[in-house]
């Protein structure tokens, strides 16, 4: 993600990574580590810089600072030499415990025995139902509607239930013909079933309330 940051100052960023490059080809490693924090202060948004702060950092704190910085700015950043995974390997190697902080849906944060805080990427593969999920049909959920509603007309003595669900069976019925997965048909035949059973139920239920009003 990039801040706004004035064209000439981003160009200067630019060529300040470039110099960087430059002095380490020359072997003044430490003048290329200062040309790049420059570069990092004037665009902080820029993952080449504070993944170059990372390999040229001549310590480990130095190192994990520009890596959390990189992981918190573009947490799925493809990092071809493996820098930040070598970096959290050898702190890790030091000091191995972890303490749970926080997270996000792309990081976790963590916290080691010095008290440093890691921001680690999760580069978790987004996991996918298959075959994809299909939302319910139109039909079937009203099927699915008129048989709850004849479920709960069983609390009414069974009227609603009378009323509801030859409405649901319908209603599974018409979904059965317009559906075009066998598992959705299956489901509307299931719905059809179970509102003949709650009809019947209801029937029953309505008989028994009328026997025991008239009596």
């Amino acid at each position: 993600m990039y801040t706004h940051v004035d064209p000439d100052l981003r160009q200067r960023g630019e060529d300040l990574i470039g110099e960087s490059e430059k002095a380490l080809r020359e072997g003044n490693r430490e003048h290329a580590y200062q040309l790049i924090i420059q570069a990092t202060k004037i665009v902080p948004d820029n993952t080449d810089a504070w993944l170059y702060c990372a390999t040229l950092a001549p310590s480990m704190a130095e190192r994990v600072f520009c890596v959390n910085h990189l992981n918190e700015l573009a947490p799925g950043y493809q990092d071809r030499h493996d820098i930040v995974f070598f970096a959290f390997k050898e702190l890790f190697d030091e000091k191995p415990y972890l303490a749970y902080l926080a997270e996000t849906d792309e990081l976790y944060r963590v916290i080691n025995t010095d008290r440093v805080v890691l921001s680690i990427p999760k580069k978790r593969a987004r996991f996918e139902l298959y075959p994809p999920e299909q939302p319910t049909a139109k039909p079937l959920r009203m099927a699915y509607r008129w048989l709850i509603l004849a479920m709960l007309g069983l609390l009414v003595a069974g009227i609603g239930t009378v009323v509801f669900a030859p409405m649901a069976a319908v209603a599974a019925l018409q979904a059965d013909q317009s559906l075009g997965t066998r598992v959705e048909r299956a489901k509307a035949m299931i719905v059809f079933l179970a509102s003949a059973g709650l009809f019947i139920i209801g029937i029953l239920f309505t008989i028994l309330f009328a026997l025991h009003w008239a009596g």
